[in-house]
């Protein structure tokens, strides 16, 4: 069953603000998170706000709407207030137990999906997606346990290429050692 997204999350836009001498929360930025779309340790608090209508709640979800690289991550549980800044669209799933952000994560990071976004992307010199455009994207919502399958798979598909990762590495080492020894 294909539902739009608009019809199972709340879409807003990441707000504009200005560092402050007397911060209080993370100011969320795409230069945050690493590859694997983790939030890197090195963030801080940034900016003061009073405004609960802009802060970010764990399960959130970040799509990077301008540039070609529209990745989209599941903010985790952080001590720290955050409030996510105008690179991103955050999606608020209005159901988590029905619909898990990990998928809709997972389905929105897949090449297809990526593609159809960046054929609705607009702008001359920086592409940028709209809310209305987001809103508009269907996904298929299986069962629950399907859901959690895909996730699983996924995760696993991660550590693996993490895996392959170290093991070229570690060969590229070795072959370095052995030819340095050589000489």
């Amino acid at each position: 069953m294909m539902i739009k997204l608009h019809n199972i999350a709340t879409i807003q836009t990441g707000v504009f603000a200005k560092n402050s001498p007397t911060p209080n929360a993370l100011y969320l930025q795409q230069s945050d998170f690493d590859d694997n779309g983790d939030l890197r340790s090195t963030a801080q608090p940034a900016i003061f706000t009073d405004n609960v209508k802009h802060l970010l709640t764990a399960g959130d979800l970040l799509l990077a709407s301008k540039g070609n690289n529209n990745i989209c991550v599941v903010l985790p549980k952080i001590e720290q207030q955050s409030v996510a800044s105008p690179s991103f669209l955050v999606i608020r799933l209005h159901d988590k137990s029905a619909t898990l952000p990990e998928y809709v994560a997972w389905y929105i990071n897949l090449p297809t999906t990526q593609k159809v976004l960046a054929t609705q992307a607009r702008g001359t010199s920086i592409m940028s997606l709209s809310k209305a455009t987001l809103g508009e994207l269907e996904i298929p919502i299986p069962p629950l346990g399907i859901q959690k399958k895909y996730i699983e798979l996924s995760q696993l598909q991660k550590r693996e290429q993490q895996l392959y990762e170290a093991i070229a590495e570690r060969r590229k080492h070795l072959l370095d050692y052995k030819m340095i020894k050589n000489i």
